[in-house]
């Protein structure tokens, strides 16, 4: 509030082009006090108006990046659980097929076969006696 109220009885800032060959022996721009002073406060606010910004941008890329890595963990969460519920599934058929292949009486085809090979063992012997 200080700095304001010296700036609210400042005079107007003023400055006067130069040519060569007046006053000054170069071409340039003469300054009073107080428009040295609105240059320079200028300059402090832009460096704070661009430290602000960069601060902006960079949360900006950090959020962007974040969501990025968020989506990816998700999108590879679900190919996994994709992945898991075809194992699954996969595993399931496995298991069906097993049963299927193996007979569910085996101490019966067992009995048949043992009892057909010695049938077939004696009608041979007899065929060749």
């Amino acid at each position: 509030m200080i700095f304001l109220l010296s700036l609210a009885f400042a005079d107007v800032p003023e400055y006067t082009y130069l040519e060569a060959g007046m006053e000054a022996p170069f071409s340039g721009r003469l300054f009073n006090d107080e428009a040295s002073q609105l240059i320079a406060d200028q300059i402090a606010d832009a460096t704070d108006r661009c430290q602000i910004e960069m601060d902006y941008q960079v949360g900006i890329t950090l959020a962007e990046k974040e969501e990025e890595i968020r989506k990816l963990k998700s999108s590879h969460k679900f190919e996994v659980q994709i992945l898991e519920a075809e194992v699954k599934a996969l595993e399931a058929r496995i298991e069906g097929l097993e049963e299927l292949k193996t007979p569910p009486k085996k101490k019966f085809w067992f009995s048949l076969g043992l009892i057909s090979g010695i049938g077939i063992t004696i009608a041979i012997a007899q065929a060749v006696n």
